[in-house]
């Protein structure tokens, strides 16, 4: 593991050269800031397999997943370039995040712009870039998630992943279940490894076979019918691919 990250980690603090900070939310200490050891392992993973040459990350904050996923792409075996988003970095996390980042070695990975994610992804998709991996977690609530994924869904290449960090919040939750009727998409991973949905209850079993008659679905809600296990949504860090063109017609629609 990187150095920077390494002590990150271990210290649970940051500084932005002069001052120490712990590793928590400014405002709202209560609030994680960072991901986890597992959930960057799986941005590791997942980097590692798809092996992208173009990144984009939406909330740096103190820089710890920027650190994960530039980590993993320097070890690939061509160069890469990491695009973060965040429009309070020099205000409310000091520049920590970007600085750590530099610190690291990582410099040269890094193209960061602070701004806006739903000003910034429509001007990316006007400069026709593509992406292969990104990772969502910036402002968690439905809209703002939903319009991102919808941007990052026009920049992803077919075979790229979508990371969302913080997938056990319901706003994020929703927007996963939407992009997950998207014929184009199917759960990847979660950043723990999974052994298999857990046994059915005698509910579950009852609710699996209600999902199977279709005069169920216009009576039943699909988050009723479809408990987040049966779609292997499990956890705090889920990930999504796109397997194939997004051939949706003009009128599509689906509950979720």
């Amino acid at each position: 593991m990187n150095a920077v990250l390494e002590r990150i980690i271990e210290t649970r603090q940051v500084s932005d050269g002069t001052r120490s900070l712990p590793l928590s939310h400014p405002d709202f200490p209560h609030l994680p800031v960072a991901i986890d050891r597992a959930e960057g392992r799986l941005l590791q993973r997942v980097i590692a397999d798809i092996k992208p040459r173009t990144s984009l990350e939406i909330g740096c904050a103190y820089g710890v997943s920027t650190l994960y996923i530039c980590e993993a792409l320097a070890a690939l075996p061509h160069p890469s370039r990491h695009i973060a988003l965040d429009p309070f970095q020099t205000t409310q996390w000091r520049g920590i995040g970007v600085k750590n980042v530099r610190d690291a070695g990582f410099g040269s990975l890094l193209d960061f712009r602070e701004q806006r994610s739903e000003l910034a992804l429509p001007r990316l998709v006007e400069e026709e870039l593509t992406i292969e991996f990104a990772l969502v977690d910036g402002w968690h609530t439905f809209d703002q998630v939903m319009v991102e994924f919808y941007y990052l869904n026009r920049l992803l290449r077919v075979g790229g992943v979508i990371v969302f960090d913080d997938a056990d919040r319901r706003s994020v939750n929703r927007v996963i279940r939407h992009a997950l009727t998207y014929p184009a998409y199917r759960v990847y991973g979660t950043e723990k490894d999974q052994t298999g949905p857990p046994r059915r209850s005698i509910l579950g079993r009852v609710r699996h076979t209600l999902a199977s008659v279709p005069a169920m679905t216009p009576i039943i809600r699909p988050d009723v019918l479809h408990r987040d296990w049966d779609l292997g949504i499990f956890g705090s860090c889920v990930a999504i691919q796109k397997i194939g063109g997004d051939h949706r017609s003009s009128g599509w629609d689906c509950a979720f």
